[in-house]
């Protein structure tokens, strides 16, 4: 075990938990806010301009900033060819979230998308524990 590995909210793979989550969280806050404001006005709405009148948004924005500070500090110390295969998990999670919390469809054909992503993680993750081992 080295002296430089890190504990607690400092250890960068509890980072790249966390970056996940909140892209998760700001992605359905977007979605809500832009719901939300959809019809506010006429002139704007194409634009999607009109979800800034949404807290919703805004709190979707400080979420962003927090997650990509997360992200930053995540490739400090995990090379991105690890990091962004795993972070792909959010391409599970949000689908999934859209069905639990906002109620949407998922078509069976996405199921089998989300199974593929799933698969690929898997495969990912296996050779991530192994090289979490040696660092």
């Amino acid at each position: 075990m080295t002296h430089n590995r890190r504990f607690g909210f400092a250890n960068p793979w509890l980072l790249l938990g966390f970056e996940i989550i909140c892209v998760l969280v700001y992605e359905l806050l977007q979605k809500r806010g832009a719901s939300e404001t959809a019809n506010l006005s006429q002139v704007w709405s194409w634009t999607g301009i009109t979800a800034l009148a949404s807290p919703l948004t805004w709190l979707a924005m400080v979420i962003m900033i927090i997650s990509l500070l997360s992200w930053l500090y995540v490739l400090r110390y995990i090379p991105l060819s690890i990091a962004f295969p795993l972070s792909r998990a959010v391409d599970v999670l949000i689908p999934l979230g859209c069905w639990i919390i906002l109620g949407e469809h998922i078509s069976p054909r996405r199921w089998f998308g989300i199974a593929l992503v799933v698969i690929g993680l898997m495969l990912t993750a296996k050779p991530v524990a192994r090289l979490e081992e040696k660092l």
